[in-house]
């Protein structure tokens, strides 16, 4: 079913809003071509343009773990839990908090050590914690007692969990991490326990004491140069091209989430390490995924050319994105990253947009538990 002028409109705006809520928080930016269609890739050729001028809003994505949630209640009792009790169990000693861990999922080897360290942390935090503090905040662990960090001479060494980092021990960060057993960054702040939505953090000074080093959003200091071919490639890409975009994102009888379709197909491509199959490997993947038998007629009967035009442009960004990641990742900063055997970490992220510059070809995240 093609659509036209102004319901066209109206309709295709309706289904890329419901869209947008069911990605993440963060999305990828070549993520907004699927999400917003033709105006989600002008926007992304717009934000790679304003970070060749101004990088102001744009911090390290640290790959901490575990995920933590730590405050007080309304009585000033101390409560510290892991993601899977936020909400759930409200841990008030170490002695509660091991006895959830340990009697929870299906009793994997590594919840023992896990129960300990999180015990260990979790005295730590209640001493660091300000008695007058009421509520809570949300933050992903650097380093720990269970996992602490190599203190050297010059340097600070901690793998939290797929990226290594590396910190000048001399650098002002470096000098608080070396007095520090924890190191956490926030995220965001609750008011009442099991709240779904929190309130961004961006200065955790009250949080800090001498035992524990409280990061918020870290921000890059340099500006990348930015390759404007292939930012006037993509515009002009979508300028050709934004009916088809458009048309073949739109929502019909019994296939209304297309968005949705495309947003598994390139997560599992990332997974399977075939990012250089994206233009080409979509009826292929299609065939043997989830989706419903109907849904795969439906999508191998219509004009493909919408959807080569959207895979194409969802190459182009990834490969400009890569490129401006790649210049942040060699800045000479106090902080280095490795993951695997490569220079860089998880990314970064754009927090004025809510995008995250994750370079996927190396990046792929592992699920514990």
């Amino acid at each position: 079913m093609i659509l036209t002028g102004k319901k066209k409109l109206m309709r295709l705006q309706s289904i890329l809003k419901e869209s947008t809520s069911k990605g993440r928080e963060y999305n990828h930016l070549e993520d907004l071509v699927f999400f917003e269609g033709s105006s989600g890739a002008f926007k992304a050729a717009q934000l790679l343009t304003r970070l060749g001028q101004d990088t102001g809003d744009v911090s390290i994505k640290w790959d901490g773990s575990p995920t933590i949630f730590w405050g007080r209640q309304p009585n000033g009792t101390f409560v510290l839990v892991g993601k899977n009790g936020w909400g759930k169990r409200m841990s008030t000693t170490p002695e509660d908090l091991s006895d959830y861990i340990l009697n929870t999922g299906k009793g994997e080897d590594w919840r023992k050590e896990f129960a300990a360290g999180m015990s260990s942390l979790f005295a730590i935090m209640e001493d660091s914690t300000p008695t007058d503090m009421r509520g809570y905040v949300y933050g992903d662990l650097l380093f720990h007692p269970g996992k602490p960090a190599v203190k050297n001479k010059d340097s600070i060494t901690f793998k939290p969990n797929n990226v290594t980092y590396t910190v000048d021990s001399q650098s002002p960060l470096g000098q608080k991490m070396s007095k520090s057993s924890v190191c956490v960054v926030v995220h965001t702040w609750h008011d009442a326990f099991g709240d779904k939505v929190g309130t961004p953090i961006k200065a955790p000074k009250k949080l800090n004491s001498e035992l524990v080093t409280v990061l918020g959003q870290t921000y890059v200091t340099q500006t990348p140069a930015i390759d404007t071919s292939a930012v006037e490639s993509i515009v002009n890409t979508t300028r050709n091209n934004s009916t088809k975009i458009d048309n073949w994102l739109a929502p019909e009888q019994g296939l209304s989430r297309k968005d949705q379709i495309l947003y598994t197909y390139v997560n599992q491509m990332t997974k399977m390490g075939k990012l250089d199959q994206i233009r080409s490997g979509f009826f292929d993947w299609l065939k043997q995924s989830k989706v419903s038998p109907g849904q795969q007629t439906k999508l191998m009967s219509n004009d493909s050319q919408g959807l080569d035009v959207i895979l194409d442009l969802v190459a182009q960004i990834q490969t400009a994105k890569n490129n401006i990641i790649d210049q942040l990742d060699a800045t000479s900063t106090d902080v280095k990253a490795v993951t695997g055997n490569k220079p860089g970490g998880e990314g970064y992220v754009v927090t004025r947009d809510k995008i995250k510059l994750v370079p996927r070809d190396r990046w792929t995240p592992v699920q514990v538990g």
